[in-house]
C-alpha cells in the first residue's frame, strides 16, 4: 500500500479499544474498520467509482471519521461540508464538485433532501433514523466488504476542502492520497500522538482540524466528537473521558477558563492543548498554563497547506512576547520562505509574502486551473500572507490573506459579505474590515457610504444568504470610502481610521 489507510493498522494492533466516541455512542477498532469496508462497498453498488466525489453535511458525529476513512480506503474524495453555511452557499460548492452522494448528518435530512434535489445529487444517504431518505446503516448492513476492489493509486483525491478565494467564491482545495498521508503523518510526529491518547474533537472536522483527529486515529488513538461546542459540556467531557490532547482556538481558551465549572472538573489527563487560527496573549496564556497545567502547540496554516509553522510547548514561554506573538517554525516535511515580488528569498526581519512548500500542499484547486497555476507557480504555494522571520528563525504574519477576517477562529472573506451587502437596493457602496474584538479575535464590520437602512433591516438581508459568523456586527456610517488611484478601498487606512 503506497498510502495511509486510517483504520487498517489499528483495527489490527487493537482490535477491542474504541476508536471513536459520541456521547454514550462508541466504535471499536474492529468495527470501525469493519463498517469502512462495508461503506466502501455500498458506495459502489451505488454506482460510484475511483476519483468520484461523496459529500458530507454533518456535525462532529460519531460517523465522521468512518466516512473519510472509507473515502480514503475505496478512492472516493470526500467533499465535507461547513453545516453553518446557508442553502445558497453549500449549493455552489454542490454544484462546483458535483457529488455522487451526499450523506446527511442527524440534523440535516430537509436540508440535505433539499439540495440534492436543487443540485441533482443521484444519491443521499441519512444518518441516524431518517423520516424520508434512505438510511445510511441499512445501506451498510446490505454491503459486503470487497478488498479487492480498493484501488491503490496514491494519486486519486482523498479530499476536497473548500475555501473561499480573493474572488469570494470558495474554491475546492484537492488533496491527493498521498496529501492527506503527510498531514496525518507530519502531525502524528509534531503533537508525538501514540494510542493512549484521548483526542477529544471541539472544532468542526470540517476544517483542517480535522487532520489533527485523523493523526489519533492512524497510531490507535481515541477520538471524542463534540457534535456542538458548549464550554461546560466541553469540560465535563474531557474529565469524564480523560481527555489527553484537544484542539481550540484562544476564543474558545478564553471561553473555558471563564466557564462557571472550571474548577470543578478533573483534567489532570491533559497533556497538550493544540490551538490555532490566532496567537494566544500573555496574560490568557498565563491563566491557561496555570489552569489546564499542560503543554500547548500553535499551527500556523491553511486549507491548501495543512499545518505550514509550529509554535511548540517550548515555545510558550509567557515572557517571550516576540516569539509568543509570532506562528513558530516549519512543521515537519514543510518548506517556508518569505520572498519578494519576484519570488526571492528575503533576510530576517524584512516583510514580503509567505510560501510554502512539500507533501502536504494541496494538488490543486478542482477546476480551476488558473488559479491553481497562479497559487503553485514555482513549485511553490503562494500564501498571499504578508510577514516575516525574525532573528531566531521564528515566522511573523503582519496581514492576513486579502485582508481575510479571523472571528472566533472561522474565516471570513470581506469580498463575499460586499458581493451580498451591495446587492441591497438601497446600498451605493460598501467595504467589509475586520476590527479587534476583545473576545472573538476581530468583528466582522460593515461600512457603508451615505445613507442606508437601519442595521436591523441590513442585518436579517445577510443573515438570510450568509453564514451567521460573516453577519456583520457592526455597521458605520462615512461620506465615502478612501480609495487610491485606481478605485481599490485602502482597507488599512479604513481600518486605522475606524479604531481612532
Amino acid at each position: 500500500m503506497r498510502y495511509l489507510d486510517l483504520v487498517r493498522g489499528p483495527a489490527t494492533r487493537f482490535g477491542e479499544k474504541t476508536a471513536v466516541v459520541e456521547g454514550d455512542r462508541r466504535i471499536t477498532f474492529r468495527e470501525l474498520d469493519d463498517r469502512v469496508g462495508r461503506l466502501g462497498a455500498a458506495l459502489r453498488a451505488r454506482g460510484l467509482r475511483p476519483g468520484d466525489r461523496v459529500a458530507l453535511l454533518a456535525a462532529n458525529e460519531l460517523e465522521y471519521v468512518e466516512i473519510q476513512a472509507a473515502c480514503l480506503r475505496s478512492g472516493f474524495a470526500l467533499v465535507p461540508l461547513n453545516i453553518r453555511l446557508t442553502e445558497r452557499e453549500l449549493g455552489f460548492i454542490l454544484s462546483d464538485c458535483s457529488p455522487g452522494l451526499l450523506v446527511a448528518g442527524r440534523a440535516e435530512e430537509k436540508r440535505a433532501a433539499s439540495l440534492a434535489a436543487e443540485v441533482g445529487i443521484p444519491h443521499v444517504l441519512a444518518l441516524g433514523e431518517p423520516q424520508e431518505l434512505p438510511s445510511y446503516d441499512d445501506a451498510l448492513r446490505q454491503a459486503v466488504p470487497d478488498p479487492g476492489a480498493d484501488p491503490e493509486d496514491p494519486e486519486l483525491p482523498a479530499t476536497i476542502l473548500y475555501t473561499s478565494g480573493t474572488t469570494g467564491l470558495p474554491k475546492g482545495a484537492v488533496v491527493d492520497r498521498l496529501g492527506f498521508t503527510a498531514r496525518v503523518m507530519t502531525n502524528a510526529v509534531e503533537l508525538q500522538t501514540s494510542a493512549a491518547d484521548v483526542h477529544q474533537a471541539s472544532l468542526p472536522m470540517f476544517h483542517i482540524a480535522a487532520f489533527l483527529s485523523y493523526a489519533h486515529t492512524a497510531v490507535g488513538g481515541t477520538v471524542v466528537m463534540l457534535p456542538e461546542f458548549d464550554p461546560e459540556r466541553a469540560l465535563r467531557t474531557m474529565e469524564r473521558e480523560r481527555v489527553t490532547t484537544t484542539v481550540l482556538v484562544p476564543t474558545i481558551i478564553t471561553m473555558l477558563l471563564d466557564c462557571s465549572v472550571i474548577d470543578e472538573v478533573d483534567l489532570s489527563a491533559l497533556r497538550l492543548v493544540i490551538y490555532g487560527g490566532s496567537s494566544i496573549e500573555p496574560g490568557p496564556l498565563r491563566r491557561a498554563l496555570e489552569r489546564f497545567g499542560c503543554g500547548f502547540h500553535q499551527q500556523y496554516g491553511m486549507t491548501e497547506t495543512g499545518g505550514q509553522t509550529i509554535l511548540r510547548p517550548a515555545d510558550h514561554d509567557p515572557a517571550d512576547t516576540e516569539r509568543l506573538s509570532s506562528g513558530g517554525t516549519e512543521a515537519i516535511g514543510l518548506e517556508v520562505r518569505v520572498v519578494d515580488e519576484e519570488d526571492r528569498p528575503l533576510p530576517a526581519g524584512e516583510v514580503g509574502e509567505i510560501v510554502c512548500r512539500g507533501p502536504s500542499v494541496m494538488l490543486q484547486y478542482w477546476n480551476r486551473p488558473e488559479a491553481t497555476a497562479e497559487a503553485l507557480r514555482g513549485g511553490w504555494f503562494h500564501t498571499g500572507d504578508m510577514g516575516y522571520r525574525d532573528s531566531r528563525g521564528y515566522l511573523h504574519i503582519t496581514d492576513r490573506r486579502n485582508d481575510m477576517i479571523i472571528t472566533g477562529g472561522e474565516n471570513v472573506y470581506p469580498r463575499e459579505v460586499e458581493a451580498v451587502l451591495i446587492e441591497h437596493p438601497d446600498i451605493a457602496d460598501v467595504a467589509v474590515v475586520g476590527l479587534p474584538d476583545p473576545k472573538w479575535g476581530q468583528t466582522v464590520t460593515a461600512v457603508l457610504v451615505g445613507q442606508a437602512p437601519a442595521d436591523e433591516e441590513l442585518s436579517a438581508w445577510a443573515r438570510q444568504r450568509l453564514a451567521g459568523y460573516k453577519v456583520p456586527r457592526r455597521w458605520v456610517r462615512v461620506p465615502e470610502l478612501p480609495r487610491n488611484v485606481t478605485g481599490k478601498v485602502l482597507k488599512h487606512q479604513l481600518r486605522a481610521q475606524l479604531a481612532k
